[in-house]
């Protein structure tokens, strides 16, 4: 019976893990750059032995959300015609300097600033390869591998880690160990939508909702079997 309680948390615990993710998919359909992401499903059981120790015996007993994975494909071109709107095509990420440090994005919905700087919606400024700011000039053009002219700067762009990134909120990354360069191209004049699929992520949320109210009402089946067993103990 015990084991049925297990059953029934993994399967709330992962329900309501698995919304809150979607959901942040569906609220990021319109943000520039945005990139998905899923979770990560591992077995219950093993999570409970490696955090608490006991066995539960052999059959399983669900699976839990255990990290999260950043869906990094290609997100849909819009063209804006804006001279300071840049999309990736391909592996890439441009480098920003925040105030924490370097960070990385995918927007490219960027404007420059009253001293001519090139930089993201937050005010972060863009870094070419050399790690300086970019005064672009006005007007400007950049080429297909971040070359601008008149400035002659070149936006830098690094390409996905293979550890992974880690989300800093405002559509921004941080990445660790070695960098190398991007191999996407810049497109000028245009912007990189997000890639969450509106479609799908509306019919995963559907069928995370109801997986939570089965769930639940297993839960609630088990407590009133262990009150029925309690009771019957009794009368013995």
């Amino acid at each position: 019976m015990i084991r049925g309680f297990y059953t029934a948390l993994s399967g709330i615990v992962s329900s309501m893990t698995r919304q809150s993710v979607v959901a942040d998919n569906i609220a990021n359909v319109n943000t520039v750059g945005f990139k998905a992401s899923r979770t990560v499903q591992d077995d219950f059981e093993l999570q409970i032995m490696n955090s608490l120790g006991p066995e539960l015996g052999q059959l399983g007993t669900g699976a839990v959300p255990t990290g999260l994975k950043l869906d990094i494909s290609q997100g849909p071109i819009q063209v804006t015609g804006n001279q300071s709107d840049m999309a990736i095509e391909g592996d890439g990420l441009f480098v920003v300097r925040t105030g924490s440090g370097i960070a990385y994005t995918r927007a490219g919905d960027f404007v420059t600033d009253v001293t001519g700087t090139l930089v993201t919606q937050q005010g972060y400024p863009v870094l070419d390869i050399a790690g300086h700011n970019i005064q672009p000039g006005q007007p400007f053009t950049v080429a297909a591998d971040g070359t601008i002219v008149p400035s002659g700067q070149r936006i830098a762009l690094v390409g996905w880690p293979p550890g992974g990134v880690t989300r800093l909120g405002q559509n921004l990354y941080s990445a660790g160990g070695q960098l190398t360069p991007g191999s996407g191209s810049i497109r000028q004049g245009a912007l990189e939508a997000s890639n969450t699929d509106l479609a799908l992520a509306m019919t995963d949320l559907i069928s995370l909702q109801r997986n939570f109210q089965m769930s639940s009402r297993a839960l609630s089946l088990q407590d009133g079997t262990i009150g029925d067993a309690v009771q019957l103990g009794r009368l013995r």
